[in-house]
């Protein structure tokens, strides 16, 4: 259990790595240009993925605080539009995420075995979700957009 439990927080800590080596050099044009009608150009991704770790922040410290507590995150799919143009350039969104990810990082690595099974209530899971379920669904996530 412990194995996976690290390699869930290699997957978090690979994203700090991989995500800036990605946008490093592209041309601040270039990453607010969407690639195609409809899809998100890679700015608005990162200001998407800058409100996903606000709600993971969040999520993850009610279920250490309380028992069983109702999460419930900012809707993501318009949401990172709306927020995406108070982000000067794409490196200041990046270094909000980058932020609050060592800071959720740094949270996951002092929680025990037993603070990893407390659960938090979600509207698409009646059996709720449990912290380390939470924590590993972040790094699908990351994956999924990276």
């Amino acid at each position: 259990m412990a194995d996976e439990w690290d390699r869930q927080l290699a997957v978090l800590r690979e994203s700090l790595v991989v995500l800036p080596q990605l946008l490093k050099g592209v041309p601040p044009e270039r990453l607010r240009r969407a690639p195609a009608p409809g899809e998100w150009s890679a700015h608005v991704v990162v200001c998407h993925l800058v409100l996903n770790e606000i709600n993971t922040t969040m999520s993850l410290r009610l279920i250490l605080t309380q028992d069983r507590p109702s999460l419930s995150e900012i809707e993501d799919d318009r949401c990172a539009e709306r927020f995406a143009p108070l982000y000067p350039d794409t490196e200041t969104a990046l270094g909000v995420w980058r932020t609050l990810r060592e800071d959720n990082l740094r949270l996951c690595i002092s929680v025990s075995p037993d603070d990893r099974d407390r659960i938090g209530r979600v509207p698409w899971n009646e059996k709720g979700v449990s912290f380390q379920g939470y924590v590993a669904s972040r790094g699908r996530h990351d994956l999924n957009h990276i």
